[in-house]
């Protein structure tokens, strides 16, 4: 049986059809080609995204500054580097004054800081919180690595944080989340002061051969160690004044996992399901067992810590 010819008409249509679906189809976006690696001067105020094409050396002092919301530094593998980490000259590698930024894949060291977010003070900081993420990213040689402060959020992620005389800060209700990155052989892995509770958070990371602390809190700051390791620091926590919790974490032959611990009113130091080598002195609390063998919990009360 034959089949008739569709008449020309129908044909016509189903055409038009297929056309007015071809042209009202959404088209997928194409993908943003990366920005062109370019030399960057010291001093550079950047309100674009920006591909280094070599290392930024500043001897001077000046680094660079993050002005506008949601661009990305690129290191490329290269690094920024400061004049050296004296602690009284103030120098800053990268300074970040938007929302949303974005620092990734290379070094900075020989800073007084090498990353700061915020102002010195609260009622000095921008409507909304500037901040961002630092990622794969070596803070090396700084006075202090990273520094988030006055109402600004830094995260930092899959990171190093290495041979600084302190690794991170987080104070005057700034707020630092650290997270699957390493701090090695500085002075002191990490502090905070003046922080509300998820000011200052330490997550799936390492702390290791600091010289004091690995992690310090400090007036009025609450700090949150979580799923980390503290190992062979000269003391694994001190708390002044403060509150932490530690939770489902690892503090291994630190010459004393808790240092000073000097609480009062509400202040708590709460452990929960938690392992400690058997050096490191002994546990400010009365430890009960975890459903994990070898994890304990327990909870330091204000005015009854160790001597300093």
């Amino acid at each position: 049986m034959r089949h008739r010819p569709a008449p020309r008409a129908l044909l016509r249509a189903a055409g038009a059809l297929a056309g007015a679906l071809l042209t009202t189809a959404p088209l997928a976006p194409a993908a943003a080609a990366p920005p062109r690696a370019v030399v960057v001067p010291c001093g550079a105020v950047l309100t674009t995204s920006v591909r280094l094409a070599a290392d930024v050396v500043c001897p001077g002092g000046e680094g660079l500054t993050l002005a506008a919301d949601g661009i990305e530094l690129n290191l490329n593998g290269h690094s920024v580097t400061g004049p050296g980490a004296d602690p009284t000259a103030g120098t800053v590698g990268v300074r970040v004054r938007a929302r949303d930024v974005v620092v990734r894949g290379g070094t900075v060291r020989g800073w007084t800081t090498g990353v700061l977010s915020g102002t010195h003070y609260v009622e000095e900081a921008p409507e909304g919180d500037v901040g961002g993420l630092v990622r794969e990213v070596r803070l090396q040689a700084n006075t202090t690595g990273v520094v988030s402060r006055a109402e600004s959020s830094l995260t930092v992620r899959a990171s190093r944080l290495t041979g600084n005389r302190l690794g991170g800060h987080a104070w005057g209700w700034g707020r630092l989340l650290v997270e699957g990155s390493t701090a090695d052989a500085n002075g002191t892995g990490f502090s905070a002061f003046e922080v509300e509770d998820g000011g200052f958070v330490l997550r799936g990371s390492t702390v290791r051969d600091s010289r004091g602390t690995a992690v310090s809190c400090d007036q009025d700051a609450v700090v949150v160690v979580q799923r980390s390791t503290l190992q062979r620091n000269g003391a694994g926590l001190d708390a002044f004044l403060c509150s932490a919790r530690i939770e489902d974490s690892q503090l291994r032959w630190n010459g004393r996992h808790f240092a000073s611990l000097y609480l009062v009113d509400h202040d708590r130091v709460q452990v929960t399901c938690t392992s400690f080598s058997r050096d490191g002195g002994p546990l400010p609390f009365e430890a009960e067992p975890c459903a994990v063998g070898g994890r304990v919990s327990g909870t330091v009360q204000p005015l009854t810590g160790l001597p300093g």
